[in-house]
């Protein structure tokens, strides 16, 4: 689903691309064709000046800053390479995960099941501190590369995500505290309140927005791959 969601989103933004470029090489015709056709620019100083402008505008902006992107993308393709796998490794679940075959397993996050609140709060006493330990992880592990990754390349979908994860988290660490203060009865069951059935729906969503990371970092690695591998040739002739 997420992937899903991914690529749906990666298609409108290509259209808007296209649309924004057909846009603005119309509009750039229609400058120029009144430029030849027509003495409106000549009659009107400050109207030529406005359209000479915009039309420096939409070539820097829709086609010159595109093609200096693809640029930059392209010379750094072994860092963004390397970081995309280094963020998938570190964020994988040491224990299901086999990273020498490849095989990524997202971490996940268990939901309290003790029958007495002794055993309840102990569960939750470990689940903050798990909280604590994921955001940790997730905060020093993007730390490293955020900034790489914002300046190179297509990776708005891996942040995103990171960034819902992060919100998620907190989410769940609140909810953890609230149902920790009700823990006042030694009899009380996890059915005598309804946050229980709350937390454990946050915690499910917690664990898919591991997922969700997991999957974002993995197709985005596929496409850099295709891409990086499709544009070798070209470099290797060009060398």
């Amino acid at each position: 689903m997420a992937s899903g969601n991914g690529t749906t989103a990666r298609v409108f933004s290509s259209a808007v691309q296209v649309a924004t470029a057909l846009g603005a090489l119309v509009l750039i015709g229609v400058i120029l064709w009144i430029d030849v056709a027509t003495t409106i620019w000549q009659e009107m100083v400050i109207l030529s000046g406005l359209a000479a402008g915009l039309v420096t505008f939409l070539l820097t902006t829709v086609f010159v800053n595109r093609f200096l992107a693809r640029q930059v993308e392209a010379r750094w393709a072994p860092v963004t390479h390397m970081a995309l796998t280094s963020l998938l490794h570190q964020l994988a679940d040491e224990e299901s995960s086999d990273l020498s075959r490849g095989d990524i397993s997202p971490r996940t996050l268990e939901i309290p099941t003790a029958a007495d609140a002794h055993g309840l709060r102990r569960e939750l006493d470990k689940l903050r501190s798990r909280l604590l330990k994921e955001q940790n992880h997730l905060t020093g592990v993007l730390g490293t590369w955020s900034g790489f990754l914002t300046s190179t390349g297509d990776n708005g979908d891996i942040l995103r995500a990171a960034a819902q994860l992060a919100l998620q988290l907190d989410h769940v660490r609140d909810l953890a505290l609230e149902a920790e203060e009700h823990l006042v009865s030694p009899g009380l069951s996890q059915d005598d309140h309804p946050g229980w059935a709350e937390l454990a729906t946050q915690i499910e969503s917690c664990n898919q927005h591991h997922a969700a990371l997991i999957s974002a970092l993995q197709t985005r690695k596929r496409e850099h791959t295709a891409e990086w591998l499709r544009r070798a040739p070209r470099s290797g002739a060009g060398a």
